[in-house]
Formats: C-alpha cells, sequence, structure tokens
C-alpha cells in the first residue's frame, strides 16, 4: 500500500543515510581513505533520489537488503574511482570473505530499518489519537505571594530557660521514672 510523500521521504532519505554510511564504514574499516564530505553528500543525494521510488511501500527485510547491496556496490565503485590510491586496481574483485561480510551486513541494517519502520508506525498509531484527543496544554502558571515581614508575632517556645536551668536534685516524678 502507497504511502504519503512525508513517510515515501523519511524513508528514503533513512535508506539513503543508512546506504551510504554502511558502504563508508566498510570502506574505511577494509584500509581505504575516506573520500571527500562533498563527494559522501552528493552520493548521498544521488543514492535518496534513486531509492524514493523503492521507499513509495514499507519493503521486507530481504527486498531491503538486496537494494542496500545494489547501493554498496555503487557505492564502492564511486570510492574506488574517486580515491587516488585506488586508481591502480579499479578492476580488483572483491574477495568471497569480503562479499560475505557486505551481504550480512547488509541483512543486518535492513533487519534493523524494518523493525525500526515498523516500531515508529506502532508508536505512531497509538500517540497520533491520544495527541487529537488530549493535546498538550500547558499547566497555568500560579505565581507566589510574597508578604513582606512585618508585625507577624513570633512563636513562643514552650520549654523556657528557667525549666532547662535548674539547679538540685532532679524531681521526684522523674527519678522514678528513669
Amino acid at each position: 500500500m502507497p504511502t504519503s510523500s512525508g513517510a515515501r521521504r523519511v524513508r528514503s532519505a533513512a535508506f539513503a543515510a543508512c546506504a551510504v554510511g554502511l558502504a563508508l564504514g566498510a570502506h574505511v574499516t577494509a584500509g581505504g581513505e575516506a573520500p571527500d564530505v562533498t563527494l559522501l553528500l552528493v552520493l548521498g543525494v544521488l543514492v535518496e533520489a534513486a531509492s524514493s521510488t523503492f521507499a513509495r511501500r514499507p519493503r521486507g527485510a530481504i527486498a531491503t537488503a538486496v537494494a542496500l547491496l545494489s547501493a554498496q556496490v555503487a557505492l564502492h565503485g564511486s570510492f574506488m574511482i574517486a580515491g587516488p590510491a585506488h586508481a591502480a586496481h579499479v578492476s580488483h574483485l572483491p574477495s568471497p570473505p569480503m562479499l560475505v561480510a557486505h551481504g550480512l551486513a547488509a541483512l543486518v541494517l535492513a533487519v534493523l530499518l524494518v523493525r525500526g519502520e515498523q516500531l515508529i508506525t506502532r508508536v505512531a498509531r497509538v500517540l497520533v489519537p491520544v495527541a487529537l484527543l488530549r493535546p498538550f496544554r500547558p499547566l497555568p502558571v500560579r505565581r507566589l505571594m510574597i508578604v513582606p515581614p512585618g508585625d507577624v508575632p513570633r512563636p513562643r517556645p514552650t520549654v523556657t530557660l528557667h525549666d532547662l536551668s535548674r539547679r538540685g536534685p532532679p524531681d521526684r516524678c522523674l527519678a522514678t521514672h528513669a
């Protein structure tokens, strides 16, 4: 079922950020140099534009993983072409462990994206009706009235100084209880 344009844009932007982040992380972890920030932004915009049709409706983990893998292949190629140290081995084929690592990373990230979207959808289904029925209203501010001290009588202590400083033996009633 197609979704609204706002949800499609958020889904597409999240996919693009995850794809570029995963490709960059894998590239730097493998020993490559980090590309320029402007190149990353341009690639992020291109991946977002390419994924906007993919983001028309929620996809499953397998379809998202396949899309992430294809984005990783394209991003890996552009990182290799853009990097001066990689210009000599542009025809270098990835090794099987590298392919397995990319596949597992794409699958885990796809599951996280799909589950995260499901979680956000569930939370929105619960919170939106509550927000519509009882919108947030701040409590009214209560002002404290400060009264300057004036002719306020002081409370008298119940024990006087005379009671505390008695000389002599204790009273009989106190001596019998002790």
